[in-house]
């Protein structure tokens, strides 16, 4: 940095107050500015919309009028989409992936601004990277890697909350109803704001808040505070979703309908939806009403419900809902007349979660040419096969994202595990990877390319005769390693020098045969957390422990008296493995008949 530019920066900050907040976000403006010019602009237009807001004010209101100015050097672009973020309560982690969908279902992301094979999601991830570079909002990367989102979720620091909600209200871009305030303000009018935000509160109804005959909603969502995980909303028989003839966007998550069939019938009224979301409702009824279906601008349907004692019974005609882009089925669901729910004809679908084989077709997912993400729960060999050959073929689609959970029973793999594993370990699109039941033999030796992106593997009574530890050591960017109930049958395991350089997460439970484990120094570098319970021939930690730095937890659970003596303090002595435990910061406790240790450094 030249003399100029570090002497043109002392002047903002002090201007700033010295204050952390404003500091960020005036260096975010920065943050693509390299000339003394453009540096020296930024510096003006703080001095003048300091002296027209007043001089000689406190610190707090310095950061108001220079959090104030940031908003008001926006991009167009970007401004409704930042106030958008006051929808959410306060101190919510916003969850990224869904922040997106609504941008789009507002019609906030322009399909201008995509670049070759982008989708409007690319564009709108890209929109929250500008707004994160401005220091606008705080974004929190995913803790396992992935090559598919950048971004886990995001939050509004308190003060750029209290910007969002005035300059929402100044431009009558949206009100938030919270049942836990006053009960005036639940009542007060909502006027011709275009978006509603409900906080839900146990006992809340939807008849106290006052609408009006002149409602023009755009966006109406109810939304959970973190305090409130538990709470719920009445929708009763009188509730009229008819009168909201251009809304957009129907989040009715967590409600309870008094009367859900007649109510959702309504909502198939609304022709203008773009985002329909009913996720862990309750008493919505054995049957959805076909007018759901014929929503012709529906983008986003959530149907993961709350699970009643019998199935939510859907028409078979969502593969005629050609608008349909992102698709989220619960596991309480199967089609009205007996079939297999069909999906053929969604070819603008880019995600589809909650997918079972038991229930819907799994031949159509090749047909789903712009599929981007795919989580699916595979029950019957057929599907298996076809789901397994679709994604191992790389070159022929754009599917980015794969989560697969297999449980067909405890024989159907034995035949073919190892070849169905080896295509699977091919796919460059797999990120989670759950496996029920024996797999017939040992994991197919590692080869180039294998689990190029593959973070998550979870094993359950596999019944592998070999150590595991010599093929997945190899998969580069796996974090989160589970074996669990017989899923290795090895006595012997050893992870080698450079094995896992990813993995941060790993779980040994209920591996009856194994005796012996090895670490060697290199390997598990970033290892966090270890949980090893009911491995009860195990005779010993590995010497390799002490390698580990990086260790944070370490759990043993239901393991023999003597392994547990070996890790802690007995009469004033230390246990022959004391030393390869993280000695700051450390606990002992037992309860439920095991022994439950947690070491933090």
């Amino acid at each position: 940095m030249s003399d100029e530019l570090e002497t043109i920066g002392r002047e903002m900050v002090k201007k700033c107050g010295c204050l952390p907040l404003a500091v960020s976000v005036i260096g975010g403006s920065l943050r693509h500015k390299q000339t003394l010019s453009e540096w020296e602009k930024v510096n003006e237009n703080i001095d003048v919309y300091l002296k027209q807001q007043g001089e000689g004010v406190g610190k707090n209101k310095r950061v108001e009028q220079v959090l104030d100015l940031s908003y008001n050097a926006l991009p167009y672009y970007l401004k409704p989409c930042f106030l958008y973020l006051g929808c959410f309560p306060e101190d919510q982690e916003i969850d990224a992936e869904r922040l997106y969908l609504l941008w789009m279902a507002e019609g906030m992301i322009s399909s201008e601004d995509k670049g070759n094979r982008e989708t409007l999601r690319d564009v709108a991830e890209r929109y929250l990277s500008e707004l994160a570079f401005r220091c606008m909002v705080q974004v929190k990367v995913p803790e396992y890697p992935s090559a598919y989102r950048k971004f886990e979720s995001c939050r509004l620091h308190d003060l750029m909350r209290d910007l969002c909600l005035s300059k929402a209200k100044e431009e009558k871009f949206l009100k938030v109803v919270d049942f836990e305030e006053a009960t005036d303000h639940v009542s007060s009018p909502i006027g011709d704001i275009p978006r509603l935000a409900i906080y839900l509160d146990e006992g809340g109804n939807f008849a106290d808040i006052n609408f009006n005959e002149r409602e023009k909603l755009r966006s109406l969502l109810t939304l959970l505070k973190v305090e409130n995980l538990w709470s719920s909303m009445m929708l009763h028989r009188k509730t009229n979703f008819n009168r909201f003839k251009f809304l957009r966007i129907l989040i009715l998550d967590f409600c309870t309908f008094e009367d859900g069939r007649s109510l959702l019938s309504e909502v198939g009224k609304l022709v203008h939806l773009r985002y329909l979301s009913l996720h862990c409702c309750v008493n919505v009824g054995e049957e959805l009403p076909r007018s759901i279906y014929s929503l012709p601008y529906l983008h986003t349907l959530n149907l993961a419900i709350w699970g009643d004692d019998s199935l939510l019974k859907l028409p078979n005609m969502i593969f005629k809902m050609k608008k349909l882009r992102h698709l989220f089925l619960g596991g309480w669901y199967k089609s009205m007349d007996g079939e297999k729910l069909r999906l053929d004809g969604l070819n603008e679908l880019e995600t589809l979660e909650g997918f079972n084989s038991k229930h819907a077709c799994a031949a159509d997912i090749p047909k789903l040419t712009n599929l981007r993400k795919l989580e699916a729960t595979i029950k019957d060999k057929e599907s298996l096969s076809v789901i397994v050959q679709h994604i191992s073929n790389n070159e022929s689609q754009l599917l980015r994202e794969t989560t697969l959970r297999i449980d067909i029973g405890n024989s159907s793999l034995v035949e073919e595990g190892p070849s169905v594993l080896r295509k699977l370990f091919m796919s460059h699109s797999l990120v989670t990877l759950t496996v029920f039941g024996p797999i017939g033999g040992n994991l197919p030796c590692y080869e180039p390319g294998f689990c190029k992106n593959l973070t998550k593997l979870f094993l359950t009574r596999s019944e592998i005769e070999e150590d595991v530890m010599e093929t997945l050591g190899k998969f580069p960017m796996l974090s989160y390693l589970d074996l669990f109930g017989s899923a290795c049958m090895a006595t012997d395991m050893i992870c080698h020098a450079n094995a896992f350089p990813q993995l941060k997460h790993l779980a040994l439970d209920k591996l009856y045969k194994l005796e012996k484990w090895r670490v060697d120094e290199g390997a598990m570098p970033n290892l966090s957390l270890l949980l090893i319970r009911n491995c009860r021939k195990l005779e010993m930690m590995p010497d390799g422990l002490r390698h580990i730095t990086t260790l944070q937890r370490l759990y043993t659970l239901d393991m023999p008296k003597e392994f547990n003596d070996r890790l802690r303090v007995v009469n004033g002595e230390e246990g022959q493995d004391y030393d390869k435990r993280e000695k700051k910061d450390e606990g002992f406790t037992q309860g439920r008949g095991f022994w439950y240790y947690w070491y933090y450094s």
